[in-house]
């Protein structure tokens, strides 16, 4: 038994933890490692992870999502309900990066899917049928779901 107060033993009680848990735990398209750092400061952050990432870059603003949508312009982003659905299938565990450059919003943003689904199914995204696609052959999707970017946590430089 460890003495509550000895701290030193508890950090490396720590140590020996986070390194079973990287051995014998594995998850989908997920990957964990010791942060290497910990070797130089026993006290920085535990694990590095690596998940599988998808990039939408988005450059034309919806100018009349206020309207349509209730989502300023500047804010306003799509995902192809297909895209949600082939992620949710082959990589439950997906990150998706939203880089924004509209002429007045640039940032970059990222999401889970367990996040997008949550929004989805409490009926605050809208889905926007595309007028011109119902017949089309050539894989554009038919509709897509509108987020407002700011729901989603900003990348930090």
């Amino acid at each position: 038994m460890l003495d509550p107060n000895d701290k030193p033993a508890w950090c490396e009680e720590g140590r020996k933890l986070e390194d079973i848990f990287v051995q014998e735990r594995s998850f989908r398209d997920v990957k964990l490692k010791i942060n290497p750092d910990k070797s130089d400061d026993v006290f920085t952050y535990d694990m590095r992870i690596e998940m599988p990432c998808d990039l939408k870059t988005i450059t034309t603003p919806w100018m009349y999502s206020q309207d349509m949508f209730g989502i300023p312009p500047s804010y306003a982003i799509s995902i192809n309900r297909k895209d949600l659905r082939r992620y949710h299938a082959l990589y439950p565990n997906i990150i998706i990066i939203f880089d924004v450059q509209y002429p007045d919003y640039r940032a970059t943003h990222w999401t889970d899917m367990n996040r997008l689904e949550l929004l989805v199914r409490s009926g605050k995204v809208q889905l926007h049928k595309y007028k011109y696609r119902g017949d089309d052959g050539s894989g554009n999707a038919k509709d897509s779901y509108i987020f407002d970017v700011r729901w989603f946590p900003r990348l930090r430089c």
